[in-house]
C-alpha cells in the first residue's frame, strides 16, 4: 500500500469527472436540475440556465493544475492544493498490533541469499540410496539442515535434502545427478518483512477559478462538486480515502488577480478532508532454518544462539541470470 497518494487520486477523479461531463452533456441537466425542479427557480432560471452552462462548458478549456506551479495559469482552471496531514494519535497502536507480513524476493530488494555451502566437488553419489558424499573438510558442513536444497550451480536444478549424515547428505533416490559441482542453498530463498500501519487525517483544497463572468464560477464549482461526490465511493472510499467530508468557501478574487489588477478572476475553494492508511515495509529478515546452541571449548562457552539462515557472505557476486544465488569461487 505504501503512502496513499491523495493528491493524484483527487486530480484523477476531477479529470474523469470533467471528461465524463464533456462526453455526456446531459449530466449538466442533473447537476443543475434544481433550476427546473424548484418552483421558485424555474420561472427565473429554468432550462435557459442549463443551456447556458452547456454552451459555456462546451467551449471552455478547463485546465487542472497542482497548485504552486511556476508557469502562469490559464482560465478557467482547477487547482489542487496540498493541505495539512496529521497522524491520528488514537490509531498509532495499530502498528504494534499488526501481524501482516510480506514475502520479498532477494533479487528484487538487492539482498541476495548466499550459499550455505559454496560450490564443492562431491566425493561420491549412490543413485540407489540418494547418498551424496561430501569432503568433511568442506567449509559450512555444520550449517546444513534437512529440507535445505542441494543445487547444481550451472543449471539451477535443485534437490531437497532429506537427511544429513556424517558422510554428506541424502536426497531422493533414483535421481540422475549429473553435475561436476554441487552447492547447498537455504530452504527459504526469500525474505520476510512485517508491514507497519498508521492512519492520517488529510486536508486538501480544490480551487475553481474563472475569468470574467462570476456566473461561470458557479457552474464550474457545481461540476467539480458533482464529480467529487460522484466518485467519492468508487475512487476515494474504495481505494482508502475514508470518512471524507466536503465543504465549500466563499467566492472571492483570485490571488494576484484582485480588484486592483484590472482583471476579474473569481475563485471558490472546496475543502476535502478524509482519513488515509499509510503502510511501510519493515526491515526484511531471513527465515530461521537451523539454530546452533552454545558450544563449549574447554571451560569456555563460545557465544549464544547462532541463527544459521541469517548468513552474510562477502564472497557473493550478484548475478543477473536466473540462477541468482550462484557465487563465484575466489580461487576460480
Amino acid at each position: 500500500m505504501g503512502v496513499f497518494q491523495v493528491d493524484l487520486t483527487i486530480k484523477t477523479a476531477i479529470e474523469m469527472g470533467i471528461e465524463d461531463v464533456k462526453k455526456n452533456p446531459w449530466l449538466i441537466d442533473d447537476i443543475l436540475s434544481d433550476t427546473v425542479n424548484n418552483p421558485y427557480l424555474v420561472d427565473k432560471y429554468g432550462q435557459a440556465q442549463i443551456d447556458s452552462c452547456k454552451e459555456w462548458f462546451r467551449n471552455a478549456k478547463i485546465n487542472i493544475y497542482m497548485r504552486n506551479r511556476k508557469d502562469k495559469e490559464e482560465f478557467p482552471c482547477i487547482t489542487i492544493n496540498l493541505g495539512s496531514s496529521q497522524e491520528k494519535e488514537e490509531m498509532k497502536t495499530v502498528d504494534e498490533a499488526s501481524t501482516e507480513s510480506v514475502l520479498l524476493m532477494p533479487n528484487k530488494i538487492g539482498k541476495p541469499i548466499p550459499y550455505v555451502v559454496k560450490p564443492f566437488t562431491p566425493t561420491s553419489y549412490d543413485e540407489d540410496t540418494g547418498e551424496v558424499g561430501i569432503d568433511p573438510e568442506t567449509p559450512g558442513l555444520d550449517r546444513i539442515a534437512p529440507e535445505m536444497i542441494l543445487v547444481n550451480p550451472s543449471s539451477g536444478q535443485g534437490y531437497i535434502i532429506k537427511e544429513v549424515t556424517p558422510e554428506g547428505v541424502t536426497i531422493e533416490a533414483g535421481i540422475d545427478l549429473d553435475a561436476s559441482q554441487l552447492a547447498i542453498v537455504p530452504k527459504y530463498q526469500i525474505y520476510k518483512a512485517r508491514i507497519g500501519h498508521t492512519f492520517f487525517q488529510e486536508t486538501y483544497s480544490i480551487g475553481c477559478h474563472v475569468h470574467g463572468d462570476a456566473q461561470a464560477l458557479l457552474w464550474l464549482h457545481s461540476i467539480v462538486l458533482y464529480s467529487l461526490l460522484r466518485y467519492r465511493e468508487g475512487m476515494f472510499e474504495a481505494q482508502g480515502f475514508a470518512e471524507s467530508v466536503i465543504g465549500s468557501g466563499d467566492m472571492e478574487p483570485y490571488g494576484p488577480y484582485g480588484p486592483t489588477s484590472g482583471e476579474e478572476v473569481w475563485s471558490r475553494y472546496i475543502t476535502l478532508t478524509g482519513q488515509v492508511e499509510n503502510s511501510w515495509i519493515k526491515a526484511p529478515r531471513r527465515f530461521i532454518e537451523k539454530i546452533r546452541l552454545r558450544e563449549k571449548s574447554g571451560d569456555a562457552l563460545l557465544g549464544g544462539i547462532k541463527i544459521l539462515s541469517n548468513l552474510d557472505s562477502p564472497d557473493f557476486v550478484d548475478k543477473t541470470d536466473e540462477n541468482w544465488y550462484t557465487v563465484e569461487d575466489d580461487e576460480s
